[in-house]
């Protein structure tokens, strides 16, 4: 079968990215890592500013998408998603968003644009599945969205998601 060319990326270095990462290399797969680079002086003015962290890493990110040779990209933070979507709008592939993080009242009302970048990263990618069951949860409280439970070192899972997107977008 042919290998998989997945851009993987966690700007918070959750680890989920490379676990993954480390899965799909043993299985014979061609990860791409995309960590992050966000601009220090302008992210501590945003933040100053109460603005959702790892905005600036988001342009950084959606070019390296570009010039990478994925069929496509796996986001691991809703900022992640973000450059992941943009990537799509410009003429890539599928995107895919795990949510990670537990989400609580607190943790959506806390930044400015931290709602709707979240949003955003639950309702447009292609596929959004949960790392596990607490965040499942809190995603079907909060936001009313019913996910699978797919996780990070969960290879056949991501293998059949990732073929199904390729090939729904293929034809």
């Amino acid at each position: 079968m042919t290998p998989l060319r997945v851009a993987l990326l966690d700007q918070a270095d959750g680890g989920q990215a490379r676990q993954l990462d480390a899965a799909l290399r043993a299985a014979g797969h061609e990860p791409r890592l995309i960590g992050s680079r966000a601009v220090a002086q302008a992210e501590a003015l945003l933040r100053r500013r109460g603005f959702t962290p790892a905005l600036t890493h988001v342009p950084f990110a959606t070019l390296e998408l570009q010039r990478a040779d994925v069929d496509l990209a796996h986001a691991f933070t809703a900022p992640d998603a973000a450059a992941a979507l943009a990537w799509r709008r410009l003429g890539g592939g599928p995107v895919v968003f795990t949510c990670c993080e537990r989400i609580d009242r607190g943790s959506v009302a806390n930044a400015r644009q931290r709602l709707a970048t979240l949003t955003r990263a639950l309702g447009q990618p292609d596929a959004v599945v949960a790392v596990d069951d607490g965040v499942r949860a809190d995603v079907e409280r909060w936001f009313a969205l019913s996910l699978a439970v797919v996780p990070a070192g969960d290879v056949h899972a991501h293998e059949a998601l990732y073929r199904k997107l390729l090939a729904a977008s293929a034809g």
